[in-house]
């Protein structure tokens, strides 16, 4: 066990600072969906000005679900392995299981997959509203995958 049993949840504000911090890595991901699935079927075109890629129709849908898959991946893989994403580590926070041990694959998974949900309507709605009304500050995902989100 780490030093983040004793940690205390942190809440809805240097939470948010994180996922803005990510959401640069959200759109790199993007950028590299889209562009796999254009060059693949071959809707991606070199022009005068740079590279330019124009989904449509099930392209389209299979580079959302491609770009979804590799950003729940992302926050998957770095929670599982380092307690923290990129936007984590550098706002000094991390993800635990509820007893302060490092997450497990499945807590991690859970946590994230459910982050769609957390996501919904629009901009964490749901994730705020249940941050909010928990007393240890866990949103959906983190209530099924029982983890904690705390500083360090």
């Amino acid at each position: 066990m780490d030093d983040s049993a004793d940690a205390r949840p942190c809440g809805v504000g240097i939470r948010g600072v994180a996922m803005t911090i990510d959401s640069a890595v959200w759109l790199l991901l993007f950028v590299v969906a889209v562009s796999a699935v254009g060059a693949l079927t071959g809707q991606m075109e070199t022009t005068a000005t740079g590279v330019e890629t124009d989904l449509s129709g099930p392209p389209a849908a299979l580079g959302l679900l491609l770009w979804l898959g590799l950003s729940v991946g992302y926050h998957t893989l770095f929670e599982w392995r380092f307690g923290k994403t990129a936007g984590k580590h550098l706002v000094g926070i991390r993800v635990t299981g509820d007893d302060g041990s490092p997450p497990s694959l499945r807590a991690a998974s859970v946590r994230n997959v459910l982050r769609i949900v957390d996501w919904l309507p629009l901009f964490y709605a749901v994730g705020i509203a249940a941050l909010l009304t928990s007393d240890r500050h866990r949103r959906l995902g983190d209530r099924l995958g029982e983890t904690l989100v705390v500083r360090v």
